[in-house]
This record gives C-alpha cells, structure tokens and sequence, in this order.
C-alpha cells in the first residue's frame, strides 16, 4: 500500500474525531460552561411562582419546536439550541423534559380526537423528545468532561 495512502487511512479516524469535536464545540459553544451556571438560578432553588412562569415559558418554547420540527429544519436546530441552554443553565431535570412533552402530546391528542381525527401521528414526535434529550445530555456530559478534564490539569 503506498504511503500517503497507509497514512490517510491511519489519519482519517483522528480527523473526524476533530470535524465531530469542532461541530460539537460549534453547536454548544461552550468549554467550561459548567461552571459559569448559578446553583441560586437552578430549578430545584427557584419559588414555587418561579419554577411555574419558567415551565410555561419552557412549554411555549418546546411547542414551537414541536410544531416546527418536520417543517423548518434550520429554525428548528435553533430552538433545540436555546431551549437545552436554557434548561442546562437551570439545572432542569430530564423528566421534566419528558413531562413537557408528554403533556403537549396528551393535549394535542385531546384536541384531535375532538376534532374527529386520529392522533395516531403524533407518536413520530418522539423524535422531537429523543432530539432534545440527547442534546441536552450532550451538553452535561462535554460541560462535566470539561470539569472533569481541568481538575485534572490542577
């Protein structure tokens, strides 16, 4: 095998490693995000008016990228974006991520039965939920790889 070959081979693994990490860094932009967050602003600390006014808040946000999610592609990806910084930087628990969608699925599917239609497609919205959920898991895993990786260098 020549050469330039062998090592094309040898370097492709390590540079799409490097094209991934850079889009990551990219979508998320953030290194050592995990501690630029305020434990006074996270969910669990928040009164009881505040964590309600933030959940409608969250709920109109993740119902727009419900009803756009097929649609605008681009706007979309955007939405996914501000809605897992918002919910990182508050420390949201996942499950209240899956009870976001659950309810906005149970109420379409009210209001489409009412309407004499099947609900039936709204089970290709999961998609939507597994979209979000990996984004924002993504984000706490790089957020505590990075905290992980700067205890380390101390």
């Amino acid at each position: 095998m020549p050469d330039a070959i062998e090592k094309d081979l040898i370097d492709r693994p390590q540079s799409k490693q490097n094209r991934l990490n850079s889009k990551l860094k990219e979508r998320l932009g953030y290194t050592g995000i995990y501690s630029q967050r305020n434990s006074q602003q996270f969910f669990e600390n928040l009164s009881s008016g505040e964590r309600e006014e933030l959940l409608q808040e969250l709920k109109a946000m993740y119902c727009k990228i419900f009803t756009d999610y097929f649609t605008e592609e681009n706007q979309t990806n955007q939405r996914i974006d501000r809605f897992v910084e918002q919910a990182f930087f508050i420390n949201l628990p996942i499950g209240k991520v899956v009870e976001i969608h659950i309810d906005l699925v149970d109420e379409l599917s009210r209001q489409l039965k009412l309407e004499g239609r099947n609900p039936e497609y709204l089970c290709d919205y999961r998609l939507t939920l597994i979209d979000v959920i990996a984004h924002l898991g993504e984000m706490y895993r790089r957020s505590l790889k990075s905290v992980v990786v700067s205890s380390e260098s101390e």
